[in-house]
């Protein structure tokens, strides 16, 4: 596609050839991934978002994967196998596993790792993904010994797993970027510094080579890899655009061989211009309103439930973003598998009666057109999060609120919002698996003190009793029960499920849609 100013046509194609100069690289060669931002960290245990996990996903390898599909496949371990009780997992690690600078990976590796992952020092961003672990909430919340994690390497090639109770979830859980194996001798080494290119070690399919902030980061291919000979693609170069419609124009320069995003309001365009290349997909990600039930009037559920009713969902997906996301009233999204969803009754009501309601419990509430409810919202630089923001105003404007908005980078939410530092915040949540308990776990009392601070105890009892049930349909049934029961509090106001749209040049080969949004390098190719 032509960029219709010829001069940015001749830009675009000056800012191409440029770049590749800076690189260094023949881009015939290499394949070049839009991520949405600069990634805060590379290592796996403070990285957070999914720039972040873009990338570890093909530097680092745990001992379950992914496969091409989305799909739950071994990684560093061939095989696993799960006692009577369920609660005890041991793994069989490949033979001859290495690093990327050639030393011996093993069991032992991956004890190390995990415990790391739960040293409260190491304040990792998802260690509570994997509380199912025995001792593993009491090691993160300084309450226990980092020795009694029940992660055990038995000997050099079997690694053994107990949980608290039964989770027929764990292997999920292991495919999250906290569950990889991290380098002991690195760490060691060189402190903080380990992530550095010529100090970082890696036992992924690539290992990373260069990195200039906010430019690009550059990976090769690890030939340590246990599978590098099905690798394709020798180099890498994540680029981070966090403007959608630089997003777009790089694409469309050719600079960009995967795009992450781009303006909504183009999504016509991009269709008759793009075609097979604009690849749409249901995402495991929920964007909602976060509400401070530490600041008043949020611990009041009047006063969520009135904001919750007065926000017109269709509008936001329909208008807004063009179809591009779909209306949620619930915190899991429909495309987590085997998952019931349940829709409160209100969903289905005409605005009119909702607007109505929405007056009616802000005054018991003590709020009138004479003491309107009067708040500031945080939402994070975008275009797109400007137009919903200021479309919210003006929804609770006519039931006689009054909110102000607060614009910041997106890094500076996510701070605010876990140090419980605002009134109300845009916030979204992608998971990395395909499992409700990620989502669930935002709402449990372990929470309280940062994100919402919402605390319900019959809700944690229904959460904690279903998350152990070992039949997996059964554990889904029982999950959703307790999601009712939070929801019935309003402790969060779910506005829209993502609905993942990625634009994939046709010289990229072997990409395969999936809602995990799994599509790994080592699995793609570049043709003609």
């Amino acid at each position: 596609m032509r960029i219709k100013e010829g001069g940015r046509t001749l830009a675009a194609t000056a800012l191409l050839g440029a770049a590749f100069a800076l690189l260094g690289v023949a881009s015939a060669d290499t394949l070049t991934r839009g991520i949405g931002n600069d990634p805060d960290s590379l290592d796996p245990h403070k990285a957070i978002g999914t720039s972040s996990s873009i990338l570890i996903y093909d530097l680092f390898e745990g001992l379950v994967s992914v496969d091409a599909h989305g799909a739950i496949t071994p990684g560093a371990a061939s095989e696993w196998s799960v006692d009577p009780s369920g609660r005890i997992y041991t793994f069989k690690l490949r033979p001859g596993l290495r690093w990327s600078d050639g030393s011996p990976l093993t069991a032992a590796d991956f004890e190390y790792s995990f415990r790391r992952l739960m040293l409260p020092e190491t304040a990792a961003r998802y260690a509570s993904f994997l509380y199912p672990i025995k001792n593993a909430r009491a090691v993160n919340t300084s309450r226990s010994p980092v020795e009694s994690l029940g992660v055990r390497a038995v000997d050099p090639l079997t690694l053994r797993i107990e949980l608290e109770g039964p989770a027929p979830q764990l292997t999920e859980l292991l495919t999250s970027v906290g569950a990889v194996a991290v380098p002991r001798q690195a760490i060691e080494r060189y402190g903080r510094e380990w992530t550095r290119p010529g100090k970082f070690v890696s036992n992924g399919a690539y290992v990373l080579a260069e990195v200039s902030p906010q430019t690009f980061i550059k990976a090769r291919k690890n030939p340590n890899f246990r599978d590098a000979a099905r690798v394709a693609i020798s180099e890498v170069i994540y680029i981070p655009v966090e403007d959608e419609g630089t997003s777009l124009k790089r694409f469309q320069a050719g600079e960009l061989q995967i795009a992450l995003k781009f303006p909504t309001d183009k999504i016509q365009n991009v269709r008759s211009s793009f075609g097979p290349q604009l690849r749409t997909v249901p995402g495991l990600g929920t964007t909602m309103l976060m509400l401070n039930h530490q600041a008043k009037p949020f611990n009041d559920p009047r006063v969520r439930r009135a904001l919750a009713l007065a926000i017109d969902r269709n509008v936001l997906t329909e208008r807004i973003l063009r179809g591009t996301a779909k209306p949620a009233y619930t915190i899991v999204p429909p495309s987590v598998s085997q998952y019931p969803t349940e829709q409160p009754s209100y969903a289905a009501e005409p605005m009119s009666k909702r607007q109505a309601e929405a007056r009616q419990l802000l005054a018991a509430a003590g709020f009138s057109q004479a003491k309107p409810l009067k708040f500031t919202m945080q939402y994070f630089t975008e275009a797109k999060t400007r137009t919903l923001a200021v479309a919210m105003v003006s929804m609770w404007r006519a039931v006689g609120v009054n909110c102000e908005l607060i614009n910041k980078d997106l890094g500076s939410v996510i701070s605010t919002v876990r140090a419980g530092n605002y009134q109300v915040s845009l916030y979204a949540w992608f998971s990395s698996f395909d499992d409700p308990s990620t989502f669930l776990d935002l709402l449990t009392t372990k929470q309280r003190g940062s994100l919402s601070g919402y605390s319900n105890p019959a809700f944690d009892r229904a959460f904690n009793e279903g998350n152990i049930i070992s039949d997996l349909s059964a554990r889904n049934r029982a999950l959703a029960g307790a999601e009712s029961i939070a929801m019935a509090d309003t402790p969060v106001i779910p506005l829209f499920t993502s609905v993942s749209q990625r634009l994939v040049s046709s010289r990229v080969k072997g990409w395969i849609d999936n809602p995990r949004g799994a599509n790994l390098t080592r699995y793609l190719s570049l043709g003609n």
